[in-house]
Formats: structure tokens, sequence, C-alpha cells
């Protein structure tokens, strides 16, 4: 398992190589020039004056040469400094990266926990009316989109229920605890679970009829076991193994729905940080984010393939 994991990390390298040149060279296609978002929008300055900037600021230099530089202090740690507010990177990274793991956290623990649940009930009671509306209601999840999902719950639980905060990440003027934080995380964390919920109660059916006819499966039956024994120990063990894959494989969809719930919420996240680098051309900032969610993935990826060996037995990786 140990050369299993070094090999992986070393392949890795080659990748996030690969994915920070492809988004480099998107952001040299990208319409608009980064030197008129660092100035104020009523500055006059002369065209010498902007190419001073813009030598300063490193986008006079080759493609290539400008790459290798950032890649080069990358590797060191270094992913430089906003344009704007000259703020490093690595420090708006780290002032929001507790906050969208936080919410991704949340968010994959519901969708774990209820669309494991509810695809077991749904498998049990196949072709009933509980499975049907189960049915539904998870081909909905699937096909609504995130950010109709966010504005959706915004409006009910939020503007007409008045259940949760319409946005923040804590009450303001109230000192911190963990109630508080709660009642501002759940909204945001469901909505994001709702398509995490849908896939993994799908997956989990289909998993789950798949094993229960399986000959174990009535043996365990024939021997007397209580039918929650059956389920839990001999069926749900085994049904877990395809859906181990598909919890780590989704990650990357958590992450692109936490971009529009951040924003829709007010949630001070590294999506709505995402957004700000984008809305004010800030090159540094966005290679820094790709690279660091690209480090995200790939971890996961990783841990996904280690949990699968520990769920599956016969799997072994050399």
């Amino acid at each position: 398992m140990g050369r299993y994991i070094i090999r992986r990390l070393i392949i890795s390298i080659p990748l996030l190589i690969a994915i920070s040149f492809f988004v480099f060279t998107l952001l040299q296609f990208t319409p608009g020039d980064p030197v008129d978002a660092y100035l104020p929008p009523d500055a006059l300055i002369s065209p010498e004056q902007k190419e001073a900037i813009r030598s300063q600021m490193g986008l006079d230099r080759p493609f290539l040469v400008r790459y290798g530089y950032w890649a080069k202090e990358a590797v060191q740690g270094n992913l430089g400094f906003r344009l704007i507010s000259k703020e490093p990177v690595t420090d708006a990274i780290a002032s929001r990266v507790g906050a969208t793991l936080l919410l991704m956290g949340t968010a994959m623990s519901i969708g774990i926990l209820l669309g494991i649940f509810f695809g077991v009930v749904a498998a049990v009671k196949q072709y009933s009316i509980l499975d049907g509306m189960l049915t539904i209601l998870a081909f909905l999840g699937l096909s609504m989109p995130v950010y109709l999902a966010g504005l959706l719950g915004l409006y009910f639980f939020s503007l007409k229920f008045d259940w949760f905060p319409s946005g923040g990440y804590s009450t303001p003027g109230q000192p911190f605890s963990i109630t508080d934080r709660l009642h501002h995380l759940i909204l945001p964390a469901s909505i994001i679970a709702v398509n995490y919920i849908a896939s993994i109660m799908r997956y989990t059916r289909a998993a789950m009829l798949d094993v229960l006819g399986q000959d174990y499966v009535r043996t365990a039956r024939a021997k007397g076991l209580k039918e929650s024994l059956v389920i839990g120990r001999h069926a749900l063990r085994n049904a877990l193994i395809p859906i181990v894959t598909i919890v780590g494989t989704y990650l990357q969809f958590l992450l692109g729905g936490a971009v529009f719930i951040e924003s829709i919420f007010g949630w001070p996240g590294l999506g709505r940080l995402f957004l700000e680098g984008v809305g004010q051309r800030d090159y540094p900032l966005i290679m820094g984010l790709t690279l660091i969610l690209a480090v995200l993935i790939l971890i996961a990826n990783l841990i996904t393939d280690v949990v699968y060996a520990f769920v599956d037995p016969r799997i072994r990786y050399d």
C-alpha cells in the first residue's frame, strides 16, 4: 500500500503541471487587460505609463517564460501576490480554505448519510409507493442545477419561512458559538448535498438490489437472522464497494457547486474568492486557487482508492 501511495503521488506531479499549464494558457485568451483591472477606473495614464506598469508586472515577457517563473515560485510555496490588494495569494487562500472545507465536509457528510439511507430504503421497499417517491425526488435532485436549488432554498427557507439566515458565516456582532455557526451552515451545505444525495441514493439502490439477490443473503435469512442484521451486516457492507468510488469522484462537482452557493449565501470560502479573482482578472489568485483545488481533488481520489481497498479485502495495490 505504501509503494502504491508513493507511486500515485509521483504520477500526480506531471498531472498538476498539465493542469496548471492548461489554465495558464486559457488565461492568456481571456478578454480584457489585467493592467486595466489593476488601475483605478478614473485613472488617466499615457500609453507609455501603461507599458511601464505592464513591464513591472511581468506581462511583457514571453508566455513560456512567465509560466516557468510562476511554476518555479509555486514549487517553493510562493504563489505570488494579488494584483489589486497586494495580499499574498497563500494568505488569501489560507484565510478562506477553512470555511470551504467546513462547507464541503458538511455537504459530503449529509450526502453520504442520507444518500445511503434513502438508497437502502428504496431497495428494501422496491416497487412500493415509497420507492417511487424517492426515485422521483432523486431525479429532481439530479436534474436541478445547484444555483437554482440555492435560489429556491434562499427564498423559501430564509426569506419566506425565516428558518435559516440568508447568508454569511456568523451573526454580526455576536461572539462565536457552535450553534450560530451550524445555523448558518446547514442550509448552504444541504443545498450543495442535494445532487450528491440523489446520486448516491441511485447507486446505493442499484447496488443493494444486486446484493439482495445473492446466495449468501438468502442463506443469512434462512438461518433466521433478523432482517436488520441481514441488511446491515451482509448486504450493505458488500453494496458499499461501488459506492466508495462514487463518493470520491463527485468531489469536483461539490467544489463546483460551492462556487455558486458561496456567492449566493455570502459564504467566505474559496469559491467566492475564485469568482472575485475572475471578476478582477487577478491571474495570480486564479492560478493559485486552481493549483490548490487540483491538489485537493487528487488527494481525495487517492483517499478513495485507499478506502476502497479497506472496504473490499480482495483488492490489493502493489
